[in-house]
């Protein structure tokens, strides 16, 4: 066997990425997140980082990266991989986000962490709407950012209020005129925004600050079903190499022209286990019903004049529960919309946790904690593992690499 290099994460969430790296040779020397039911559903299923890695359940913005130095025994330097997949709920392109969210932010953490542990290769993973995100410059006005922070506050509360409105068909004339009034008001303060040159783009502070503490930065999006997987989910993976190191780091070839789908997922499960995350949830007769007129690779939108109206709804609709899976295709991004998936490509039941999880490259007996809730929120936030062991091999080469021109040098010195 060959070294064995070294991988700290934040937000490692279920472990979807560390497990791509741990299948490809690497050990977890620090961990962290801080939802405890993600780090008890990572350390169930790799009890052996209990041995190797420092677990962190802390909130980012309070580490210090002389503690994980501590923490790891790692001197500066000496980490190889620093993998971060940054919560990316500021920058969804789903919901109406604000330019000042705070979760916008957590990169800048990252990078501070990254310029004291020094590792060789920094990866930060997200989403592809984060290519366009643009946030507040650190420097506006106080009055600018408190403007920002109490309209998303009333737009926040308005559609809550909207969303229990609509369940009870209560929606009145009223209610849409303060959505359209709430909507003309964000886009004056946008534009107010705008013109001011307050906002950057968070790609381009991102590059800003690797060249900053002395890494080399590129970005790329790349398509999970390239690499084996059952989804065709799409990430953004920025990676960074110290400068000191003089190998360009190379994105992962796609391996598979014909990409595998969800029946090729399903078909791997084994229905007459007992299965806590194989349990399907309990739906409404009617929300069964409506279910059998959704066809496969179809949201319910598509057929509403299909639907008889006693089964009919609201024309909104988050893509969760409304959505069914076509089965000879890769799954695309698995988001839990109401605590379920997408619907069965056959069955008239969303899909279980296990099947999600299959789906996204977990082992079949791979075990989630938490509340059914929780379980979809691990599997839906984490990155697919057939992307992640793509990438840790495009890190074993660079490493593999980078250790030979260190031996090599080390041996020349002996020799003379």
């Amino acid at each position: 066997m060959g070294k064995k290099y070294t991988i700290l994460e934040t937000f490692v969430g279920a472990g979807g990425a560390h497990l791509g790296f741990k299948n490809e040779g690497f050990v977890s020397k620090y961990a962290n997140d801080i939802e405890l039911s993600t780090l008890e559903t990572l350390l169930l299923n790799n009890p052996e980082i209990s041995d190797t890695a420092f677990i962190d359940h802390r909130d980012i913005l309070k580490i210090k990266g002389e503690e994980i130095l501590e923490n790891t025994n790692l001197l500066p330097g000496e980490a190889d991989v620093f993998f971060s997949g940054i919560v990316c709920k500021g920058f969804s392109l789903a919901g109406q986000r604000s330019p000042n969210d705070e979760r916008n932010y957590f990169y800048h953490k990252q990078l501070e962490l990254i310029n004291i542990v020094r590792p060789k290769i920094s990866i930060i993973e997200n989403v592809p709407g984060i290519i366009n995100a643009q946030v507040l410059d650190q420097n506006t006005p106080k009055e600018i950012k408190e403007k920002v922070d109490s309209l998303w506050l009333k737009i926040e509360q308005y559609n809550g209020l909207k969303a229990e409105l609509r369940k009870k068909n209560m929606i009145t004339e009223e209610i849409n005129d303060q959505g359209k009034a709430l909507h003309k008001e964000r886009k004056e303060l946008l534009e107010e925004i705008t013109k001011g040159k307050y906002l950057i783009s968070v790609i381009d502070d991102i590059k800003s600050l690797y060249k900053k503490i002395g890494y080399k930065v590129q970005m790329k999006k790349l398509n999970s079903s390239w690499y084996g997987s059952y989804t065709k989910r799409e990430r953004i993976i920025i990676v960074a190499v110290r400068d000191d190191i003089d190998i360009e780091f190379e994105y992962p070839k796609r391996t598979h022209i014909k990409p595998r789908t969800v029946n090729d997922a399903l078909s791997k499960i084994d229905y007459t286990l007992e299965d806590e995350d194989n349990k399907p949830m309990n739906h409404k007769p009617k929300t069964v019903e409506r279910f059998k007129y959704i066809p496969e690779g179809k949201n319910i939108v598509d057929v509403m004049d299909q639907v008889p109206k006693e089964l009919k709804i609201s024309s909104y609709y988050s893509r969760g529960s409304t959505m069914r899976l076509a089965g000879d295709e890769p799954s695309p991004t698995l988001v839990p919309g109401h605590s379920n998936f997408p619907v069965h490509p056959r069955e008239h039941r969303s899909i279980t946790v296990r099947e999600a999880a299959t789906i996204t490259g977990f082992p079949l007996d791979y075990k989630f904690i938490g509340s059914h809730t929780k379980r979809c929120e691990h599997v839906g936030n984490a990155v697919p593992i057939h992307l992640a062991e793509a990438l840790a091999r495009s890190c074993k080469k660079l490493l593999d690499l980078y250790y030979k021109d260190i031996l090599s040098i080390e041996t020349f010195k002996k020799a003379r």
